[in-house]
């Protein structure tokens, strides 16, 4: 195994974040990703001495990487990093967990599926995929579930994730199945009534993205699709779990898929994010090259049918440090939440997050529309000018280090970072026209004009975003007459906002104990809602009158036999399908939130 820790790296230690130092579970993103890109990428990322590629690293486990950089042939240049550096960025290369491949399989698990019945979805009550439909409403129209049932709601089961890591990926019901991923990079397909293991798969690294579920061919009935956090793309048989085709839709080096592919119509559309703004306030990276995109697949073959860009042109060298790196630009608008399809417009929309250079990109902090057959790009509405940001850049956002010091690799005007984590939402009103309504990290909520490029037709102050952190984060939902935005507390009673899709104007507010960014989830009269406390939430439609809720922060008994505990509800939102709701919670990434790992899945009793 070569992977080489650059000694030239080492002699001048950049002054990483201080995470939280849990050693059973060292974080593999922003820590790990500060310390590969001060350390290591200025030989893997230019093939220095035949160093490998950080996609050829991942297929090493992190195991094996920390082994070569500890006491291997490497440890003589990581005698710099703490033993919590190497961990989290052992877990960074590999892509997942620390002991993930030992315990993770369903081989290793209690509870497998005694029988598999005839799979059989498109029929009866689904969720399937991360909007529930090609237009990202959250809106569940046949849930088999009432408001009248909602405070009935009780545990039915539960499903640990094995080795106490994250509760990753939201789940998909379809054909009586729930398929869910974790981030040591496991795929798993349980039965949606019992909880029991039909089959797991292994991608090459952590599945935060919902699976997508679909018709295939003669050899594979029906193939699900979905992406890892290194930029992969897979479709596996949904019966089997077996591998059909995979893809890797980028080859820039911190590439990786965050938003669920979207599947319309035997087309795959799937957006591309990266982790590069985590590392770029490091004085030893060259910031930055990175740019966002969507591409679209024929969902049986695997052939690329075309790929776009967010910022059109290649990024370019534009400067030197005082350290010797070459400073690139423009990068950024990555696309982290899943793309909206309006088959009647044929187009398909794509939500951006901020600029990693300045100026920053018009694509940055906006809502791009390409066409659907052919990629070309349609309109670009940016709601937000001049967001370039980086993380980690001192004196602006550490300030336990003085201005003086600041990385020649951050911008010099240090964006807000208030973009875009929601999927665009397409509702067509009852008047017959068409809106796109979607949140912004910043707190404000926009309904935009797909027939006017773009054009703003309302928008709403509904929090504030607030250093380090957003208002409104990963997923808002409508429904035929109202938007509902999860709104982060910050230090504000705010919790969850309803607003006429006509107007924009607020219909009601729901203030629970704590906030929290979770996607919302929609069915006929009740909208569920998560918090960052691990409390989830039912309130009326209505008038936002509370229904029911359910503390999931505790420990609980599996049906795998896997020790689990519940805890941060943020990334995976609630979805309801065949008068179930299932809630993941404990999802943890970049270091925030409570760790948890499990599954539950309610049924009223």
């Amino acid at each position: 195994m070569a992977i080489v820790v650059c000694a030239s790296a080492l002699i001048v230690r950049a002054q990483a974040p201080a995470p939280t130092q849990d050693m059973a579970h060292p974080q593999g993103t922003n820590a790990g990703i500060f310390a590969f890109t001060g350390h290591c990428a200025s030989c893997h990322d230019t093939s220095k001495d035949g160093a490998q590629d950080r996609y050829t690293l991942n297929h090493r486990t992190p195991e094996e990487v920390l082994a070569t950089i500890t006491t291997g042939r490497m440890a003589q240049y990581a005698q710099g990093l703490s033993e919590y550096e190497k961990r989290v960025l052992a877990v960074y290369v590999g892509g997942r967990p620390l002991g993930a491949a030992a315990s993770g399989d369903a081989s290793q698990m209690k509870n497998r599926c005694e029988s598999h019945p005839a799979f059989a979805p498109g029929k009866g009550s689904e969720w399937n995929g991360w909007g529930f439909d090609g237009t990202n409403s959250r809106f569940q129209t046949s849930p088999g579930l009432t408001a009248a049932d909602t405070p009935k709601l009780a545990l039915k089961w539960a499903f640990g994730f094995p080795n106490g890591n994250s509760a990753y990926g939201q789940p998909t019901v379809a054909g009586g199945r729930v398929f869910v991923g974790a981030d040591t990079g496991f795929v798993y397909s349980l039965d949606a009534a019992s909880g029991c293991i039909h089959w797991s798969f292994r991608a090459d690294a952590g599945v935060r993205t919902a699976l997508s579920v679909g018709p295939g061919n003669r050899a594979n009935r029906f193939l699900a699709y979905f992406g890892d956090v290194k930029g992969n793309v897979y479709a596996v048989n949904a019966e089997t779990g077996a591998q059909v085709w995979k893809d890797r839709l980028d080859n820039h080096p911190i590439a990786r898929v965050t938003g669920a592919p979207k599947l319309i119509a035997g087309r795959l559309y799937v957006p591309l994010s990266s982790l590069e703004e985590s590392g770029a306030g490091n004085p030893n990276y060259p910031c930055c090259t990175f740019r966002g995109g969507v591409a679209s697949y024929d969902a049986i073959t695997g052939k690329r049918l075309w790929k776009s860009y967010t910022i059109p042109t290649e990024a370019q060298p534009r400067k030197r440090t005082a350290k010797g790196m070459y400073l690139y630009g423009p990068a950024g608008a990555g696309v982290w939440s899943s793309p909206t399809v309006d088959l009647k417009r044929r187009a398909v929309y794509v939500a951006t997050g901020n600029a990693y250079t300045e100026p920053a990109a018009e694509a940055s902090d906006a809502v791009i529309a390409y066409d659907l057959d052919t990629g070309s790009r349609l309109w670009t509405k940016q709601v937000m000018a001049n967001d370039a940001y980086v993380r980690d850049c001192p004196g602006k956002y550490r300030p336990n280090v003085p201005t003086d010091n600041k990385s020649e690799t951050c911008p010099d005007d240090l964006g807000p970072d208030m973009d875009f984590g929601n999927s665009p939402i397409l509702r067509t009103l009852a008047d017959g026209r068409t809106l796109i309504v979607i949140g912004q990290k910043d707190g404000h909520a926009w309904a935009l004009d797909p027939d006017k490029r773009g054009a703003v037709v309302w928008s709403r102050q509904l929090g504030l975003g607030f250093e380090g952190g957003g208002s409104i984060m990963w997923g808002s939902a409508a429904d035929d007459s109202l938007a509902y935005f999860p709104v982060t507390r910050a230090r504000q009673n705010l919790g969850l906002a309803a607003l006429r899709l006509t107007t924009g104007e607020l219909a009601w507010r729901a203030s629970p104990p704590e906030g929290g960014s979770a996607p919302v989830t929609v069915i006929p009269g009740v909208v569920f809602f998560g918090s960052s406390a691990g409390a989830v939430y039912a309130y009326s439609t209505a008038d936002g009158k509370a229904l029911w809720q359910f503390d999931t922060a505790r420990e609980f008994d599996t049906v795998n036999g896997v020790s689990a505990k519940g805890g941060n509800i943020n990334a995976a939102g609630p979805v309801v399908a065949g008068g179930m709701l299932f809630v993941p919670s404990g999802y943890s990434d970049l270091g925030g939130g409570v760790r948890g790992n499990v599954l539950l899945a309610f049924g009223p009793q």
